[in-house]
């Protein structure tokens, strides 16, 4: 049987599995990953196939407490019972330095919202061989746990009532999923296994045509009862190398790759224990945690980044991991990170200039941020980059039409920055229109009320019946600028010069 040598979040404990694999199938919903050879190894969600789909070129397959050997077999699930997961609605985020007044802090959260409320720690800390590291996050959330539809409604409710926090709905697993997966192998027999199966492959793995490496261990787990979740378990250093083409093209400089494969192996321990808490995954290979790149041989050069980088993450204060989030093209200046999602203040993660020589403009006043929109500063001033610098245009009928999807004002007629970042990025806006003003918080939603601009660094004015956007950046501005960290790669700039550069105050270490 598959065997673990695992680790428990804050429970400090290594101990082998039992072979009955609906034991297994619990220990894999816990917060835990195996090591092997001093690397850990943890589970990423590849794929769901609907019923009926075939597993193929593999040597066995685990059922219940059997080992089967077969070449392929197609798979149903049956007597589906969900999941069991509930929901708090956190308020706000607390810096370390915020937890001595935590208690004043909920009363006040409680007397807002007439909800009792609580400090919940989301995270925890955990060892890998000597190293301690820490992905503890505290958050003000209700005390009571709700289900999914009345956490929906829950927020909604209180995101309308407090537009510039972050108001969020954290996931608490409380019972698994429990199935009978019905299996047909190549030969014509049938097997009922309970809740999982564990796939042995051969080289060139198949799952309903995709193909997928060899060697590793796949599971299949259910999450409904019409399709089966394909699940790997693999290094974090193997996963990595698959996720940093989705990040970083070939011909950067292989420093600025080592750069983005040291941000992107922080996010995974950044992220371990916190996402997808129902199911037996760390982690998805969507957006939504990191691009993973399943098929085709993966370039050496993206090989030679990660492995010249292993075990290395960002921490902050000695052990706690950090947040390394980056993005396109910074335009010159990078944004605190309380400013772009009203989250906690990361001390790494403020705005800094992305140059050899610091500007003396502030950028949250327009008059400076129109010098600094006439200038060509920035690291990421790079032939490549098309959004350093940028304009787009809007007729008025079209500007109308955006603004007015959110709120019937009538026709715009002035737009009213009234909170700007340390880059110039507008937190806060506002449209006045012929019939009512429009207030917008949050980067990203403005952003999105405006056709998906490039970034909310920019001044608006009317020239000619038009509405006219000048700018700087593509993204958040928050961490790393990709397109910055090329330009210092090609500078002749090492990885840890550039992480130093985007995540001030963190350390560079080994963790394994």
């Amino acid at each position: 049987m598959h065997k673990f040598i695992s680790f428990f979040f804050l429970i400090f404990l290594v101990s082998g599995i039992s072979a009955d694999i609906s034991q297994e199938f619990d220990f894999l919903h816990s917060a835990s990953f195996s090591f092997r050879n001093s690397i850990p190894y943890i589970r990423v969600h590849v794929k769901g196939y609907e019923n009926g789909a075939k597993i193929e070129n593999i040597k066995s397959f685990e059922c219940g407490n059997s080992e089967i050997s077969a070449k392929s077999f197609t798979f149903s699930i049956g007597n589906f019972t969900p999941a069991v997961v509930k929901y708090r609605i956190a308020f706000q985020e607390l810096a370390q330095n915020e937890l001595k007044s935590h208690a004043e802090k909920s009363k006040l959260w409680s007397i807002k919202t007439g909800m009792e409320t609580e400090i919940f720690v989301h995270g925890a800390i955990f060892s890998i061989n000597r190293s301690t590291i820490d992905n503890r996050e505290y958050f003000i959330t209700s005390k009571k746990l709700f289900e999914k539809s009345k956490a929906e409604e829950l927020l909604s409710k209180f995101r309308e009532m407090f537009p510039d926090h972050n108001i969020v709905s954290i996931p608490v697993h409380e019972t698994n999923a429990k199935s009978e997966i019905k299996v047909r192998t190549d030969d014509g027999k049938s097997y009922k296994c309970p809740d999982l199966i564990l796939i042995h492959p051969k080289a060139g793995f198949m799952a309903n045509g995709d193909s997928y490496p060899g060697d590793k261990n796949y599971f299949i787990t259910p999450l409904s009862d019409s399709k089966g979740e394909l699940v790997i378990e693999d290094s974090v250093e193997n996963i990595l190398q698959r996720i940093l083409p989705g990040e970083m093209f070939l011909s950067a400089p292989l420093e600025t790759l080592k750069a983005q494969a040291v941000a992107a192996r922080t996010d995974i321990f950044m992220q371990l224990g916190k996402r997808h808490v129902s199911e037996i995954w760390h982690i998805c290979s969507e957006v939504h945690c990191q691009k993973v790149i399943w098929n085709g041989k993966i370039d050496s050069k993206f090989v030679q980044a990660v492995k010249e980088t292993e075990g290395q993450v960002l921490l902050f204060n000695g052990s706690h991991v950090a947040r390394a989030p980056y993005c396109s093209s910074a335009g010159g200046r990078t944004e605190d990170i309380r400013n772009v999602w009203f989250t906690a203040e990361k001390p790494y993660l403020t705005g800094v200039w992305d140059g050899d020589e610091p500007l003396l403009l502030d950028l949250s006043k327009e008059e400076d941020l129109k010098k600094f929109l006439e200038s060509d500063y920035g690291e990421d001033n790079i032939k490549m980059n098309k959004r350093h610098r940028w304009e787009v245009r809007f007729a008025q009928e079209k500007l109308n039409e955006l603004v007015n999807s959110r709120k019937k004002i009538g026709n715009v007629s002035e737009i009213r920055a009234l909170s700007r970042g340390v880059s110039g990025r507008i937190y806060k806006i506002e449209f006045v229109g012929s019939a009512g003003k429009l207030t917008v918080y949050g980067e990203l939603n403005i952003r999105k009320l405006l056709d998906n601009l490039y970034s909310s660094a920019f001044l608006a004015r009317k020239d000619d019946g038009e509405w006219v956007f000048t700018g700087a950046g593509w993204g958040h501005g928050v961490g790393m600028s990709q397109m910055g960290a090329v330009s210092l790669g090609r500078k002749g700039r090492d990885f840890r010069f550039i992480l130093k550069r985007y995540y001030p105050k963190t350390e560079i270490s080994k963790i394994y």
